[in-house]
Order: structure tokens, then C-alpha cells, then sequence
């Protein structure tokens, strides 16, 4: 447990260095913002002897994250941010349901492209996550181990920012987020999470980065 601790230490450490540094450049950073939402996950458990993959139920948890949002471009932007969530599955057998629940924290990356209208901006964004697990708690009978530490997934998703003529945004969007690389090795198996997200946001947009490219203008 102290070894996990430490990791997350330095972590947290090496990503708050990070923001600083960006933080530093203004003219880099667009706007910062907070995310809330839900999260549907399950898992692929997928056996070696013999050859066989096991879809298991939906488990639903909720997530949470910050980020900052770098390049005033109108139609280009890059997202980056720290996201807890909660994923897992139910692994249903003939004597019972087993629960198997994770918790992760992620640092996520993101390419995002954007079209300004009226009154919404929709938009979307791809990129990877580097998934740390912080908790398991997983019932399964074929789990006798522990989930690697880090992994890599991906995240595809969109939204729509509404246009507001403040300086605070209001968002909904939402992400697949499947695995690229399994979450649990061992000898017999690998287990490969996937999750859908739903997340309602808020960011603050700083002064002289406000949306132009097509939003009215009004004039006396």
C-alpha cells in the first residue's frame, strides 16, 4: 500500500510540474474547467486454454475530472486532464453474481476539433489515457490476482459547448473508452475494460479567448 501511495505522490507531482509549466504561458492556455458524470463500464475477460472470450454485465459508477484546454485556433484545440473513475463489471455465474470494481485515475490527452455556430459549439475529441488503478475489489473466481498497475486506453467522444457571451462555458459530452491494452494479465487470462461516459462540464474561459469565428457580432 505505501509503494501504491508513493506512486500516486509522484504522479500527482510530475502533472502538477506540467500544469505549472503551461500554466506559466498565458497565451498557451484557452481556458480551465471541472467535468461530473456517469460512467457504464464492463469487461472482456478472454481465456488462452481453451481459446474463448466472456462478455461480462454492465456495472455503473461516476467519474469526475479537471482540465485545461491549450491553442486559441477556432477550429483545433488540445485538452488535457486528471479524471478519476469507476469501472468494472458483473461476472454472472449459474450460483451467483460477482461483482468486480475498479478505480482508476488518468491522465488523458485529447485532440479536439470544433465548430463555432450561434448558440452551440459542437465538437469532438480522440486521444489516449494513461490509466493508473488505484482500487480493485473484484469477486470473480477466475481473478486470483492483482490489475497491472498501468495501462493504456483510448477515449473517442464529442459534445456541445453553448455559446455564452461571459467568460464561464457550460458543456454536455460524452466518450467510449475501450482498452488498447489489457488491465489484468495472467497466465490463463486478460481482462480488457470498456466504458461509456456521460459527463455535464464547466469552464472558464480567459479574457480575449472568447469564440469569433462564427458566432454573431453584434454592431449599433
Amino acid at each position: 500500500m505505501n509503494q501504491r501511495s508513493t506512486i500516486v505522490k509522484k504522479i500527482i507531482l510530475t502533472i502538477s510540474l506540467l500544469f505549472s509549466v503551461l500554466l506559466s504561458n498565458a497565451q498557451f492556455l484557452n481556458s480551465i474547467g471541472v467535468t461530473l458524470g456517469g460512467t457504464a463500464a464492463n469487461q472482456k475477460f478472454k481465456f488462452r486454454e481453451p481459446v474463448s472470450i466472456d462478455r461480462k454485465k454492465y456495472v455503473f459508477g461516476f467519474n469526475a475530472s479537471i482540465f485545461g484546454e491549450f491553442l486559441s485556433h477556432d477550429y483545433i484545440r488540445w485538452v488535457t486532464e486528471i479524471q478519476y473513475n469507476q469501472k468494472g463489471s458483473i461476472d454472472p455465474q449459474p450460483e451467483a453474481n460477482y461483482p468486480n470494481r475498479l478505480q482508476y485515475l488518468s491522465w488523458n490527452n485529447y485532440a479536439k476539433v470544433r465548430y463555432e455556430m450561434y448558440s452551440i459549439i459542437p465538437y469532438v475529441m480522440v486521444g489516449p489515457r494513461l490509466d493508473y488503478n488505484l482500487t480493485q475489489s473484484t469477486s470473480s473466481r477466475t481473478i486470483t490476482g492483482k490489475f497491472i498497475p498501468f495501462h493504456v486506453s483510448a477515449a473517442v467522444g464529442g459534445g456541445l459547448e453553448f455559446v455564452s457571451y461571459t467568460n464561464f462555458k457550460f458543456f454536455v459530452e460524452g466518450f467510449y473508452n475501450p482498452d488498447i491494452m489489457p488491465a489484468y494479465i495472467s497466465s490463463p487470462l486478460f481482462v480488457d475494460n470498456k466504458a461509456f461516459e456521460l459527463r455535464v462540464g464547466l469552464k472558464y474561459e480567459f479574457a480575449g479567448k472568447k469564440e469569433s469565428c462564427n458566432t454573431p457580432i453584434y454592431v449599433e
